[in-house]
């Protein structure tokens, strides 16, 4: 399951999509450090007394609707043994039963409130079933739910997805007259990427910048909600003098076609080496100052993958986290718990629930079949594996990491961890910004999930000008 609420399932689902079922499947890795999205604030409590005011806005008069509103109400209202009745029995078992619906339910609802609001959708005719699209509002976000059906009316498919996120408007220190963008494609058959390469006007060659995005199937803006971090960097940096390459990650363009077991390795790195060998060998970039930057999960990855490139001049860090996977993830469910509403008891049950798996994960108790937030336990254990600092001591060119202080993914002391395991490493620079979360905006207060996908921020100026003295190699 992916919970697409603009980055991460309840815990670290990156807000991009949550879907189960059979027909139209999403195969999608959970965000993992991007967002713990869970709606603070407001728990909805499934068949419980304190359910929000609910209306229909208008009754369906085709049955397509009709049937996917009946379901969705069913949920609603905690009967999901009534649910999962009315599932396809060609669904895969498990992926639509009555506890995965609770799960699925209570988690969403964690995330954006209880179900509030639904409106007759578009109906989409596509091999046999029906895709019906329903305009929901939640109490804390409006989301589009996603009901495929058969012929005869079976549930086959439950998806959540955001709406279109806002038009971008350009942060000031972007001037769209000092840089042209280049369409691309990173990597290779089977798996071209559309990418973006943004070039400075002027004579070249310059230097050159590739983009990792964090957990989730991310776009090459790393769209989250209104944020889209990474278009900030490209073409800030561009207007700078900088060419960024940005590209949509195979999650996101292959999601359904991609394996279950899919590993790091096919989700990011090699997609990252390919980038990387892509815009050494544009005729606008110098060869030799080419840079690789990594935000959160790719910031984890980053160092190793400059290793494996061999070619990399030097790597940023953006808000990557390094104490142990596990404690990280402990670390966000407690800090969204804490902002629960008193008495919201279904909210907090499905914390310690969460809690309670990691702890098996942690102990090495759960079996090679099981899965925590729809992906399997082979996933979180590469995950956990991975160590960023002894990839960056090995790594012979220039290190910067950045560190917001409002970020509760990314926290202050794995910021501190980095300058410690750094010390005295040649070529090693850090900076720390008080004000900003973990996309690098400015706030107040520690960031709660609903900045990230109600608001619309823009990475700071001050970390634009940080970069490019960083990558110009000014002062």
């Amino acid at each position: 399951m992916s919970l697409t609420l603009g980055a991460p399932p309840p815990l670290v689902i990156s807000p991009k999509s949550v879907g189960r079922g059979g027909a139209k499947p999403a195969s999608r890795r959970p965000g993992i450090f991007p967002l713990v999205l869970f709606a603070a604030g407001a728990w909805a409590s499934p068949g419980g007394a304190d359910l929000p005011a609910f209306q229909v806005a208008a009754l369906p008069t085709d049955p397509w609707n009709r049937a996917a509103m009946d379901w969705l109400e069913l949920l609603r209202a905690g009967r999901f043994d009534e649910a999962a009745a009315r599932v396809d029995p060609a669904v895969p078992p498990g992926a639509l039963g009555a506890e995965q619906l609770r799960t699925i339910w209570g988690q969403l609802t964690a995330q954006v409130g209880g179900l509030v609001r639904l409106e007759t959708g578009q109906v989409t005719p596509s091999g046999g079933y029906h895709v019906v699209d329903l305009p929901a509002a939640f109490e804390k976000q409006n989301l589009t739910v996603r009901v495929v059906l058969t012929d005869s009316l079976r549930v086959s498919g439950l998806f959540f997805r955001p709406p279109a996120p806002p038009a971008y408007e350009p942060p000031p220190y972007v001037d769209t007259t000092r840089f042209r963008e280049v369409e691309v494609e990173v990597g290779k058959e089977p798996w071209l990427l559309p990418g973006t390469l943004s070039v400075p006007a002027g004579a070249g060659p310059f230097p050159g910048l590739v983009l990792v995005h964090g957990s989730g199937p991310n776009d090459r803006d790393e769209t989250i909600g209104g944020n889209r971090p990474f278009r900030d960097l490209a073409w800030g940096l561009a207007s700078g003098g900088v060419a960024v390459l940005r590209y949509d990650k195979r999650t996101r363009v292959y999601g359904g076609k991609l394996p279950p077991d899919l590993g790091l390795e096919a989700e990011v790195v090699e997609d990252a080496l390919a980038a990387l060998d892509l815009i050494r060998h544009r005729p606008e970039v110098d060869p030799d100052r080419v840079f690789l930057l990594g935000h959160s999960l790719g910031g984890m990855l980053a160092p190793d993958i400059a290793l494996r490139d061999g070619k990399v001049a030097g790597v940023v860090v953006l808000a990557a986290p390094l104490r142990p996977f596990t404690a990280v993830l402990r670390s966000q469910l407690e800090y969204v718990a804490s902002l629960a509403r008193a008495g919201d008891s279904a909210g907090v049950a499905e914390i310690r629930s969460l809690l309670d798996e990691v702890g098996r994960l942690e102990r090495g108790e759960m079996g090679p079949e099981e899965k925590i937030l729809g992906v399997g336990v082979a996933y979180w254990q590469e995950v956990a594996r991975v160590d960023p600092l002894a990839a960056a001591l090995r790594f012979p060119g220039r290190l910067l990491v950045l560190q917001g202080g409002r970020d509760y993914q990314s926290t202050e002391e794995d910021f501190q961890l980095w300058r410690r395991g750094l010390e005295g490493k040649a070529g090693a620079d850090f900076r720390w910004y008080p004000s900003l979360n973990h996309l690098f905006a400015p706030g107040e207060g520690t960031a709660k999930p609903e900045e990230y996908t109600q608001g619309v921020g823009h990475v700071d100026p001050q970390v634009i000008q940080d970069l490019l003295d960083w990558l110009l190699h000014r002062g």
